[in-house]
């Protein structure tokens, strides 16, 4: 009877396990803005220092003149060892004009956004590349250095 009671305990427990594994990991990355957030900011009226109040530090900035900031955010699911999966996200846009004041503010879909290819180039270098072996075996054929007293003359 006792054996029994161990195996299915063993089970359940190796099943629990086995469960935890498939909970998934959930990670936001950037700022995701909120709506109520977004309903405080009024066209013609909220100033850039409330903007960033509402809003926080804004993800990126416009490249030529900084007058434009984008809020870009995206919250992704990952269940065990499969790709994440996009939940949610959200690319916004707030233009000022040139009294700092907010001109407009629009979301922009992200399937708009131009995707950009990483390279997969590495660099060239000079030398002898070490394999794993031999940089863990090269420090063995390598003499102690023994550690010079200082004697505390200058030179």
């Amino acid at each position: 009877m006792r054996k029994t009671h161990a195996t299915a305990l063993l089970t359940f427990a190796f099943f629990g396990l086995g469960l935890t594994g498939c909970a998934p990991i959930v990670a936001q990355r950037g700022n995701l803005v909120e709506d109520s957030r977004m309903a405080q900011i009024q066209v013609g009226q909220t100033t850039r220092e409330q903007v960033q109040y509402v809003l926080g530090t804004p993800t990126t900035t416009g490249t030529v003149d900084g007058s434009t900031w984008y809020y870009i955010g995206r919250r992704t699911e990952q269940t065990a060892f499969l790709d994440p999966e996009v939940t949610a996200q959200r690319i916004l846009r707030v233009r000022f004009d040139a009294g700092g004041t907010v001109q407009e503010m629009t979301e922009i879909d992200g399937n708009d956004a131009a995707y950009v290819a990483p390279v997969a180039r590495v660099t060239p270098t000079v030398g002898h590349d070490l394999g794993f072996f031999e940089q863990l075996l090269g420090n063995l054929s390598k003499p102690a250095r023994k550690k010079k007293k200082d004697d505390g003359k200058s030179r």
